[in-house]
């Protein structure tokens, strides 16, 4: 299963005041790394620095480099964001839409409301992380 996790689920399970289920995802990824392929673009990598402490960034980074590659932001075609802009998506948000379709992702798990109430026949299936751990379980 290929997975995108969202800015919010690594910050939710690396700071200080954690969110169980956020980290539950990241310990699967961990222990299972044959089972799921996670994928990440740079752009989610720069929130997570600029929205935590470096110690808290630095464990996410470990755990990132340790299971996956970093994508760089470029590498993903503009038309696909502008799909997603053009269906109401905010520019983030839009553009995590695109990356998530253009590396295939079955999964987008996010704690985001914005994707999870309004965005029905996606490429993808959006999670938020304890749908993700029933699913899986």
């Amino acid at each position: 299963m290929r997975l995108i996790l969202d800015t919010n689920i690594y910050i939710y399970a690396f700071a200080t005041t954690q969110k169980p289920s956020c980290r539950a995802v990241i310990n699967l990824l961990a222990t299972s790394p044959l089972e799921y392929t996670l994928r990440i673009p740079r752009t989610i990598v720069t929130e997570v620095r600029r929205n935590s402490a470096p110690e808290v960034f630095q464990e996410f980074f470990e755990f990132v480099s340790e299971i996956t590659i970093i994508d760089e932001d470029f590498l993903i075609p503009f038309e696909l964001g502008a799909k997603y802009e053009a269906r109401g998506f905010k520019p983030a948000d839009a553009f995590i839409a695109a990356y998530a379709e253009w590396v295939g992702a079955d999964a987008l798990v996010t704690e985001n409301r914005h994707f999870l109430k309004h965005n029905p026949a996606l490429p993808f299936k959006v999670l938020t992380a304890d749908k993700c751990l029933k699913l899986i379980y």
